[in-house]
């Protein structure tokens, strides 16, 4: 997770909100990104999107998909639990919870009939991760960029502390 929070520090520098997403498989880094959403000027380009197409890209895959690990330093959203799903990656691991979009709640009480398809499943999710450091990097955001259109949710996710 230090190396994820490192990254999404990075970020911050580039003018980006400091999320940051690595991908690991049995202790390697394989992948990483950082969100973009201000020098793509979209917003479905979260780092865990990226760093996930990034891993899938690999060719030949170096491994087991189930052994991959996500460290993010905020928690999820829908469509990036969905990737990670889709990816068929074995641990979720983030530092903040995100009470406006996060979905780890919704997908952990989610129900399927297993004979449907048996390897997609709800990865092993961790949160709570370095949670105050990452609190501080979204204050340093704040400080940064005090005129970002994200400010005002950027503060709610400092009011966490």
């Amino acid at each position: 997770m230090k190396e994820t929070l490192a990254l999404a520090a990075e970020g911050i520098e580039l003018g980006e909100l400091p999320i940051a997403a690595i991908v690991v498989l049995n202790d390697e880094i394989i992948a990483s990104a950082i969100t973009a959403e201000t020098s793509e000027q979209r917003f479905l380009i979260h780092a865990e999107q990226m760093a996930l197409e990034k891993a899938d890209r690999l060719k030949p895959f170096p491994g087991n998909r189930r052994d991959v690990k996500l460290f993010t330093n905020l928690e999820p959203c829908l469509m990036c639990i969905g990737m990670a799903m889709s990816f068929f990656l074995g641990e979720i691991h983030y530092a903040l919870e995100s009470p406006a979009d996060g979905a780890v709640d919704l997908v952990r009480n989610w129900t399927r009939k297993e004979e449907d398809m048996p390897v997609y499943q709800v990865p092993k999710i961790t949160g709570s991760l370095l949670r105050e450091e990452s609190i501080d990097l979204f204050e340093q955001y704040v400080i940064r960029y005090p005129s970002s259109p994200m400010v005002d949710w950027v503060q709610t996710l400092i009011a966490l502390r």
